[in-house]
């Protein structure tokens, strides 16, 4: 079975002395969100490699408990001076966040990046279910932090120092950059560039908030119709924008007393029921949370719920939000509507829905600007 091609070896790179041209150590920064898999690609090359490896961690840097990045810069020079390679186990999900370890980039040291951009959802499931977490990180807690950071990702560049990055979406990719790092000699190393990026054709999901952001800074003309032309937008937000201004929120197709007699059994849709004044809003969905999945404490789960929900609302004009529950005998639910009553939240900006949150608009009428899916959890 040939060796993989990117990997050049001692043996072809001699100068014209006859010694190694190659460098002697290398810096591989992850990049991922927590669950993403860091740790486990470290432990995996380290167990098979073939050069020596050292994991710096900053939960652990200081004797086993959490430190700092300048220890995690200490740890990491003090084993490269000793010739061995370097795996800096952080998110690292910014740039900033990254500047101080690439600068570690000698003569004899290569820095790359391993990024493991695998789904939100699979990176949320993996942290609330782990236990004993080196960063405590796990619990229901770790779906809003996993969720914060990754609105905040900026995906690594050359332009930043490296020389190498790779990008892994899947399991099979992160199988491939193991085996890469594991059969790395001592001497060896591996090919400059980019590996395994999505192509710029390629579909990115926006995150909710910067999509809001975006549409917050947009001008409505006294008709509700966006008077911002299309072409004048970003263009990863244009094929977006297209089909909000054409389906503006709260489009009430039927008259409004229709509606309310084709609901008058319905009391968990009475609510969907706007006026006039809320004709124009955008419109955010977002569906419970799954406490079989996720384990979350109800109470503190709807304590959140409506908080951010306050927060948001204040921020934001012109955006009220539903929560969508299959259930009316739902706890989750019930707690939020009492919560948000005691806050005395406008029930015209913040609402529920109960039933299939594919629904929404042939049973509520409702026209939303944006679905949030379970990964925003």
């Amino acid at each position: 079975m040939p060796g993989d091609p990117t990997i050049h070896h001692t043996s072809d790179l001699r100068g014209s002395d006859g010694t190694s041209e190659g460098v002697s150590s290398l810096v591989v920064i992850l990049v991922g969100a927590p669950g993403s898999g860091k740790s486990t690609f470290c432990d995996d090359v380290m167990a098979a490699a073939r050069r020596p490896w050292v994991r710096v961690c900053q939960d652990v840097v200081a004797n086993g408990k959490q430190g700092t990045k300048s220890q995690c810069i200490t740890s990491a020079s003090a084993a490269l001076e000793e010739g061995k390679s370097v795996f800096i186990d952080r998110c690292n999900l910014e740039q900033e966040q990254r500047a101080d370890f690439v600068r570690l980039r000698k003569v004899q040291v290569d820095v790359h990046a391993v990024v493991l951009d695998l789904p939100a959802q699979l990176c949320i499931s993996r942290s609330v279910k782990r236990t004993g977490h080196e960063g405590k990180l796990q619990g229901g807690r770790a779906a809003m932090v996993v969720n914060r950071m990754l609105q905040k990702k900026e995906l690594p560049n050359l332009s930043e120092g490296f020389c190498r990055i790779t990008f892994c979406q899947n399991e099979s990719d992160v199988k491939e950059a193991v085996k890469t790092y594991s059969q790395l000699g001592p001497s060896d190393i591996l090919s400059a560039g980019v590996f395994g990026q999505k192509t710029k054709e390629a579909k990115v999901q926006l995150g909710i908030m910067k999509f809001l952001k975006k549409i917050d800074k947009l001008d409505f003309d006294a008709s509700g119709k966006d008077s911002t032309p299309v072409g004048n937008l970003p263009h990863d937000t244009a094929s977006i924008q297209t089909s909000v201004t054409s389906t503006c929120s709260m489009e009430l197709e039927k008259n409004k007393e229709d509606l309310r007699n084709s609901n008058s059994n319905c009391p968990s849709q009475r609510s969907l029921i706007g006026d006039s004044s809320m004709d124009f809003v955008h419109t955010l969905a977002f569906p419970s949370i799954s406490t079989a999945d996720f384990q979350f404490d109800l109470k503190l789960a709807s304590e959140i719920i409506v908080d951010c929900v306050s927060d948001f609302l204040q921020r934001f004009d012109n955006i009220r939000l539903v929560l969508v529950d299959l259930s009316e005998k739902s706890k989750i639910l019930s707690l939020v509507r009492e919560r948000s009553a005691n806050k005395h939240i406008d029930s015209s900006k913040f609402f529920t829905f109960v039933g299939d949150i594919t629904q929404l608009h042939t049973r509520g009428n409702l026209r939303c600007n944006v679905i949030a899916n379970a990964a925003n959890w």
